[in-house]
């Protein structure tokens, strides 16, 4: 029987309720791909999923929140961000995800001005999760159209977040919504 939907949220609760920190994320990670695994789940939650974002699922006791995601735009590049405090799994359904990993190199001395640099490219193919533990800054490029499940360890419209802009060497805050 395959892995469900369920499951995996059951998984992730008790994954972070044993560790709340890398271990328990890193767990989170792999069971998303066991997730990515199951057609029907993929079917049902992902092949009809348009542009933007759709709730699956909500552990108040964790704040963990299971989304699916997508875009039926081809050649779209994110700009570089964080996630503030909270930390996100990216797991890959239809399409690709171009990912890449920046490293800020200023000193953190001037309000809005941020350096980053490219620091590691990869590819999430369907089937594949990677974490991007708190802190860390990176972006998604989707050279087709796409579909993906994003866990996130908060709601992320209601925390400080920060976009960067490489050319202009700015960051901006991503206020949250009240």
């Amino acid at each position: 029987m395959a892995y469900t939907l369920e499951e995996f949220c059951t998984d992730c609760h008790a994954a972070l309720t044993e560790d709340p920190g890398a271990a328990g994320r890193e767990k989170i990670r792999a069971q998303l791909e066991k997730l990515l695994a199951n057609e029907e789940f993929v079917q049902t939650h992902l092949a009809q999923q348009g542009s933007g974002k759709n709730l699956l699922y909500h552990d108040e006791a964790t704040d963990v929140y299971v989304m699916a995601h997508g875009t039926d735009q081809g050649n779209r590049t994110g700009k570089p961000h964080c996630h503030g405090a909270s930390w996100a799994v990216y797991g890959q359904a239809i399409g690709d995800t171009n990912m890449t990993v920046w490293e800020r190199t200023d000193d953190r001395s001037e309000d809005g001005h941020a350096t980053v640099e490219d620091i590691h490219q990869f590819t999430l193919s369907p089937g594949k999760a990677a974490l991007f533990d708190t802190g860390i800054i990176h972006s998604t490029a989707h050279p087709k159209p796409a579909r993906w499940v994003r866990v996130t360890g908060t709601d992320l419209d209601t925390i400080e977040r920060y976009a960067y802009d490489p050319d202009r060497q700015q960051m901006k805050r991503m206020t949250p919504v009240t």
